[in-house]
This record gives C-alpha cells, sequence and structure tokens, in this order.
C-alpha cells in the first residue's frame, strides 16, 4: 500500500507541471491582445455583487460521562462575492463564531470550461463530500473519515475546515447536453491549514478525477500527498479515497472509502449514506459510519449508525435532527442527538 501511496505522490506533480505550460501559453496569448489593441481596458471591481452569509444554532445531547448537554452557535458567517471581469471573480469567506476566522479568500479566473485557475485560501480537491458547504450538507456532521483524512480534525494534528492556501488547475470536459462527463480538480498547497504560512520547505499536492456517465451519477478517485511539521521533523500525510454518488434531487446515495498514511500510522474509513424526499420539504435519511485512526490499534475503531430528518419549512430556513448510535471498540455505547436549524441570508 504505501508504494502505491509513493507512485501517486509522483504522479500527481507530474500532471499539474504537464497543465501549467497551456496556462503561460494563454496569458503570452492575452498579452499580445492587449498590446496589439494599444491599451488594456480598466474594469472597476465592485465591493461584491452577492453579499449572503449563515446562522447555525446546535443543540447537542448524549449520554457519554463527559458528552455534550446544550446549546451553541456553530456557525455565524459571511459570504462576499464579485466579479472584477466576465473571466474573473473572487471570494471572502469569513467565520464569527468561536474563533473568528477567514475560511476562504481566492480569485478565480476562467480561461476556458476546461482550464481554471483557483489561487489563495479554499477547500482542497479530495473527496466527494469536503466540496459540500454547511448549507448544503444533508447531515448534522462530516463523516468521521472526512473529519479525521481531510483537514478538520486531522488525524495529523492539522484543523482546517478542509481548507489550505495554495493554487487550484481545475476544469471539465466532453459535455453532453447539460452536465459534463468528466470533472478534474489539481492543487498545490502549504499543507498547514488556513490562516497560517507554510513552517516547512515542502509543498503538499491534491487532486480529484469525477467521472459523470450519467448526470445523477458521480464516480471519484482523489489523491493527496504531502507533509506535515516544521522544517526538520517533517512526517508524511498520505490519503487515498474512491467514492461513488447517485442524486436525483428525490433520492440520494453516496459511499466513499478513504485510507491515509500519516508517519508511521495507517488509518481508514468509509461511510453509506441514503436520503429520501417523503414530501418536497421532508428528507429522511439513513447513515452507516466507519473510521478508524490507527489499523494496528483496535481500540481507535469507531462505528456510527445515524437516523435523521431534515425539514425545509422555507427556502432559506431548514432544520437537521439527527440521532446516533456510536460504538467504539471497548468502550459502551453512546447515545448522541443533535438539533440544528440554519438560516441563510
Amino acid at each position: 500500500m504505501k508504494s502505491m501511496y509513493l507512485m501517486a505522490g509522483r504522479i500527481c506533480p507530474m500532471m499539474i507541471m504537464m497543465i501549467f505550460p497551456l496556462f503561460l501559453t494563454e496569458l503570452k496569448a492575452q498579452d499580445g491582445a492587449e498590446k496589439h489593441a494599444g491599451k488594456i481596458e480598466a474594469i472597476p471591481a465592485r465591493l461584491a455583487d452577492r453579499i449572503s452569509g449563515i446562522v447555525n444554532m446546535r443543540y447537542q445531547y448524549s449520554d457519554a460521562d463527559e458528552g455534550p448537554d446544550g446549546f451553541d452557535i456553530r456557525r455565524a458567517r459571511l459570504d462576499f462575492r464579485g466579479t472584477v471581469s466576465p473571466a474573473v471573480d473572487y471570494r471572502i469567506h469569513a467565520e464569527f463564531a468561536g474563533n473568528p476566522k477567514l475560511l476562504d479568500v481566492y480569485v478565480n479566473w476562467h480561461a476556458a470550461d476546461a482550464f481554471s485557475i483557483r489561487a489563495g485560501e479554499f477547500k482542497i480537491p479530495f473527496s466527494l463530500e469536503n466540496p459540500y458547504s454547511a448549507y448544503a450538507y444533508e447531515m448534522v456532521d462530516n463523516s468521521m473519515v472526512i473529519t479525521g483524512l481531510c483537514g478538520y480534525s486531522d488525524v495529523s494534528g492539522i484543523s482546517a475546515s478542509g481548507r489550505d492556501i495554495g493554487v487550484n488547475f481545475h476544469g471539465k470536459f466532453l459535455t453532453v447536453s447539460d452536465y459534463s462527463l468528466f470533472e478534474y480538480s489539481l492543487g498545490i498547497f502549504n499543507g498547514n491549514g488556513i490562516n497560517v504560512s507554510d513552517n516547512n520547505r515542502r509543498k503538499d499536492f491534491s487532486g480529484t478525477l469525477t467521472a459523470h456517465p450519467l448526470k445523477e451519477i458521480s464516480l471519484s478517485v482523489s489523491h493527496y500527498y504531502g507533509s506535515a511539521g516544521p522544517q526538520g521533523e517533517t512526517f508524511r500525510r498520505i490519503r487515498t479515497g474512491t467514492g461513488a454518488r447517485y442524486d436525483n434531487n428525490k433520492l440520494l446515495i453516496r459511499g466513499e472509502y478513504i485510507c491515509g498514511m500519516t508517519g508511521n500510522m495507517d488509518s481508514d474509513g468509509y461511510y453509506l449514506v441514503a436520503g429520501y424526499f417523503v414530501h418536497p420539504k421532508v428528507q429522511t435519511l439513513l447513515k452507516y459510519d466507519y473510521f478508524q485512526r490507527d489499523v494496528s490499534v483496535k481500540e481507535t475503531r469507531q462505528t456510527n449508525y445515524i437516523v435523521g430528518i431534515n425539514y425545509f419549512p422555507l427556502r432559506n430556513f431548514h432544520f437537521k435532527l439527527n440521532y446516533s448510535r456510536r460504538t467504539v471498540a471497548g468502550s459502551p455505547d453512546i447515545n448522541h442527538l443533535a438539533l440544528q436549524f440554519f438560516a441563510l441570508f
């Protein structure tokens, strides 16, 4: 398995280096066109074309000895989006709940459907689940394997809401009707999380390739190759995942398997979630969620069995209710209840 990680880690940088010259060629072509015209047209940028935000309140109860029992403001976010030109847009997305921080700060250049560049701070291209926004995600909490191996409360010690600082190359091609058969996203990152500069001389690489044989179906493979820790004390941080999703806006089925190597520790996990709208405003959910932090230590294994229901009384307002039975190897089972509401403005 480790040799597979290393091989994929070499392939990812090579793919990025193959695409980068295309970007340089496009820049030269645009530069030449501007010189030929004799001037560069100045397009004033507005503060934001759209300002939005979310408020997310939560109640939790657990029968664990030190489990939560109470209310909290989980998220309070403002999101500014604007355009500089028809091909260039930007985003500034900030969190004010808990410790205020910037979540997303980036600029996008859309050269073509098949090739765009994003630079700044944003979610890394890894897995089917990580790109979901908190508002759009069906469950109350992320899958455990996403939390543990995708930079949320990562086993490497990085806590960054699945985000990092870097440059991303992305696009879609072979468009059929109103969807594309393939999408790709490749990125180079510091590997140290959000709002933090790099503390070693190595850069991390992450990429996802997604196929859509039908509009409702997504088949995805992802790989992350990098390191963590200060210079002189770095350790490898490698993840590989594969997943599938079916979503026709009424029935949802999604599952992923992800394995990772952090230093000398191997981790793995998977989940399967199914959702169905029994009414245009009511969605029911079932989920099986498994994660083992260290495959060599049985006591780090946890399985969650989750039943959920989402209620959408208004377009920009909804409730999520999740009950989970949490089974941790070598410990008593835990009952956990979470109710949260979202208001989007």
